[in-house]
């Protein structure tokens, strides 16, 4: 206690790279969850009234101040993130790239008139702004999530009360004190460029607590954490899709296609639609192990701010307790580590940080919590199939259906099958296919919801219908 009042709770932000302290950061309670919310619902009074290409405006401003301090804001992510530099340069680049798209888009928010079945009557089918967005993001792409509901939920004239995830809440042009205080960058340029943002870092009793209540929830996470939100929040839509896929991947003919992607070092496997499992062909999985294994020994695995780095750490050390524990299960029940990366050992810096090594298995069975569980790691299990028709079945007995990948000498065949496997989005000869320009969700238990393209916008906002009675003309 501090002069009668309770002193605000901290969480400690550390570099998994080097275990070393970054910042402290002030976890907030639940009023001041609430008075974030009020603030922004009667900020987004007046920007509901903004017209939509001012908004679009200040969504373009914001791209624009992005990619300015680019390095600034990709070195700060590495450090508390753990990914190397170049893919964080990629996540603000991705992040701007939303900005920029629903700065476009926010202009192209049409209603229409609608026939009446009464004579001298009309519909108007009109879009407006849902009212406050409460937006829930993860700590894998801490901005670039944030970005995709920022943007969107402003361009529809929204405001938005932004809680990031209390391991990655750092991301912002730079520190002022010890304790972090100040909001993400995401959000600082958002109000530099004239939109109202509130931050809210490490909240907790914003769900489920009296009013309050944001109007669109938006959240990614585990499938349980959504169905608790979908709980509390009763009534809301836009529920982030969860992240908890099996992937399928096929390269049959042309051993390259399988064999020239990073697959598990973009943030060391952390990633969603990462492919969790790879089915190959008996007919060439000796070859694509043996590709596979020379490549995964050659990455370079450290910390994400050394020069040409392929992959970083964990995003803690219980995460690689985790991943540990499902590789020596595998192993236990007879799949075999291939090739693991452990050149993060040579650096001394790095023994208080959080790396697990890469990893090739083979002989992984359907039945393995490897091949059933998201593993959020850098593993890469092979699945041995024989025939396309069991592949697709094999990869579609989940119930979960975020990503998949198809990897193929024909593209027409290629085309058949993406359209067999039941999930949100199917890269064809293409790792992670995901644009600003196109929706981007899962289907079966993998969210409820899209984010990225028009109907991304549609997420935040209401349709109202207004039957009027048309004009008549009156003689002059």
């Amino acid at each position: 206690m501090v002069n009668g009042r309770r002193a605000a709770e901290t969480v400690t932000v550390h570099n998994p790279a080097t275990g070393e302290k970054i910042a402290d950061v002030t976890r907030a309670d639940a009023a001041t969850v609430h008075r974030a919310i009020e603030g922004a619902a009667k900020a987004q009074r007046a920007w509901r009234d903004v017209s939509a290409v001012e908004r679009g405006d200040v969504l373009k401003r914001t791209a624009a101040l992005l990619l300015a301090r680019k390095d600034e804001f990709a070195r700060l992510l590495t450090a508390e993130q753990g990914k190397p530099y170049a893919q964080s340069v990629g996540e603000i680049e991705y992040a701007a790239s939303f900005f920029q798209w629903f700065g476009e888009e926010a202009r192209r928010v049409y209603g229409r008139i609608a026939a009446h079945p009464e004579a001298g009557r009309e519909f108007f089918v009109e879009h407006r702004a849902a009212g406050v967005a409460g937006l829930i993001t993860p700590w894998n792409f801490p901005i670039a999530q944030g970005a995709k509901k920022v943007a969107a939920s402003l361009a529809a004239g929204c405001s938005a009360v932004w809680k990031p995830a209390e391991l990655t809440p750092l991301i912002r042009p730079r520190h002022r004190s010890a304790h972090g205080r100040g909001r993400t960058a995401g959000g600082r340029s958002a109000d530099r460029a004239g939109a109202w943002l509130g931050g809210r870092r490490g909240a907790r009793g914003a769900s489920g607590s009296a009013r309050p209540q944001p109007h669109r929830l938006h959240g990614d996470g585990q499938h349980a954490d959504g169905r608790s939100r979908a709980r509390h929040q009763a009534g809301l839509v836009g529920i982030g899709r969860q992240r908890s896929l099996h992937r399928a991947a096929r390269c049959r003919s042309r051993l390259h296609c399988g064999a020239t992607h990073p697959l598990e070092t973009l943030v060391s496997g952390q990633v969603c639609v990462t492919a969790n499992r790879v089915f190959v062909h008996a007919d060439i999985e000796s070859a694509l192990t043996e590709k596979l294994a020379a490549r995964l020994e050659a990455a370079r695995v450290g910390n994400g701010l050394a020069e040409s780095m392929d992959a970083g750490p964990l995003i803690h050390r219980q995460a690689c307790t985790e991943v540990g524990a499902v590789v020596d299960q595998a192993v236990a029940q007879g799949a075999r580590i291939v090739a693991q990366n452990r050149s993060y050992e040579s650096d001394d810096s790095l023994r208080a940080g959080s790396f697990f090594p890469p990893t090739l298995l083979t002989g992984v069975r359907d039945d393995m919590k490897v091949a059933r569980d998201e593993i959020f790691g850098p593993v890469i299990s092979l699945l041995r199939y024989t025939s396309v028709t069991e592949a697709v079945r094999r990869a579609n007995e989940t119930p979960h259906g975020l990503a998949a990948y198809v990897y193929g000498p024909r593209p027409a065949q290629c085309h058949a099958i993406a359209r067999g496997i039941e999930a949100g989005i199917v890269g064809v000869n293409e790792w992670r296919p995901l644009k600003a320009e196109i929706p981007f969700g899962g289907i079966k238990q993998s969210g409820i919801g899209v984010e990225g393209g028009e109907e991304g916008l549609r997420e935040f906002l209401e349709i109202q219908v207004i039957s009027m009675p048309k004009p008549i003309m009156q003689p002059t």
